[in-house]
């Protein structure tokens, strides 16, 4: 990773920056009502994400189903990292612009966090926000063990035990070693670096220096990302027209338009191995069929050839490096063949 270029000290770049970083904010502030709207509705359990809105909104059946199957990645990608560092003395998950997200809280709740410190990092008004929400619950504020109320101003906003909370922006590399490094980050144990949705809204220079820079400086890492793909079909037109309408436009799937270009991504970027599945391979080939089962009879829907359109333009990657190698998080049981969207209706 790189310090911030000098070309955006000019007097306009600088405003542009905050517009698009203040608007890539506010896609945090959507995306968590939907989540709490597909919780709402069953897709998943997760009662602590209520506790970081204001108002609860019902989103439509097509919009719960696609928090639902990437909420189940993200899940199935977190389980299988702490089901193989279980022997590890410590270990550790990094959640790049989490924004909103309850993982730490709903993991403590599940007491899935035998040995786990949780990093949050996001930019600091957004952290700054998150702190709040915290320490005015007594639900969240419980699951905090020896909790240093001393920070509370930044860069560090929660410092306890198992959950930090940092308010730095990772594309600047130097700070965000220095703030990780302050909050007690290790960077030689196992440690899962999560990004969803998030490295995405970065120019792809930037992206793909978090990642080589996570490669560098970890010893025995995962990464796991949740982004889009496929942008010149006709759905990809529109889902870029609307992230643009948003001024939250999305870069890296210009460059890296499919999942092997993903691969060969991370791959050229230090990361010794990477599997990366569309939605539509993760929902048949990873999920049982009870569990589809289950969702498709959540609420009335019609909308497949949308839901499935959209299920081949978002993946799942997982890449790995060090004695972390060994156990995949994303594994395709053997012989079964993964389908194009265009393909599945016949299985409705």
């Amino acid at each position: 990773m790189h310090e911030v270029p000098p070309a955006i000290n000019s007097k306009k770049k600088p405003k542009q920056k905050q517009g698009k970083d203040a608007a890539v904010q506010g896609t945090n502030d959507s995306s968590v009502v939907s989540k709490v709207s597909a919780a709402n509705q069953g897709y998943f359990q997760d009662d602590l994400l209520q506790h970081f809105v204001c108002k609860v909104s019902r989103r439509a059946p097509l919009i719960n189903r696609g928090y639902y199957i990437r909420w189940q990645a993200v899940d199935h990608c977190v389980k299988r990292f702490l089901r193989a560092t279980e022997s590890c003395a410590r270990r550790q998950i990094l959640s790049l612009g989490a924004g909103f997200d309850s993982l730490y809280f709903r993991l403590h709740a599940e007491d899935a966090l035998r040995q786990v410190v949780v990093f949050e990092v996001d930019f600091p008004d957004v952290a700054r926000r998150k702190a709040t929400l915290i320490n005015g619950n007594d639900r969240l504020k419980d699951a905090l063990l020896e909790w240093d109320l001393s920070a509370h101003n930044g860069p560090v906003y929660v410092h306890s035990a198992q959950y930090n909370l940092l308010g730095v922006d990772v594309r600047n590399e130097r700070e965000a070693e220095e703030v990780l490094s302050m909050a007690g980050l290790q960077w030689d144990h196992p440690t899962l670096v999560l990004s969803e949705v998030v490295l995405t809204y970065m120019e792809t220079e930037w992206s793909d220096a978090v990642i080589g820079w996570a490669a560098r400086i970890l010893r025995q890492a995962f990464f796991v990302m949740y982004e889009q793909i496929r942008p010149d079909d006709p759905f990809g037109r529109v889902m870029q027209n609307h992230f643009l309408k948003l001024n939250s436009k999305i870069h890296a799937l210009c460059q890296y338009p499919d999942t092997s270009a993903q691969t060969q991504r991370f791959l050229q970027k230090g990361w010794e191995k990477c599997v990366c599945l569309d939605m539509n391979q993760f929902y048949f080939n990873l999920l049982s069929q009870d569990e589809r089962e289950r969702v498709e009879k959540m609420e009335p829907f019609d909308e497949f050839e949308e839901w499935h359109q959209k299920c081949s333009h978002y993946f799942i990657l997982t890449a790995s490096k060090g004695c972390l190698t060994s156990p995949a998080l994303l594994i395709l049981p053997n012989g079964v063949p993964s389908l194009p969207y265009f393909k599945i209706f016949a299985l409705q």
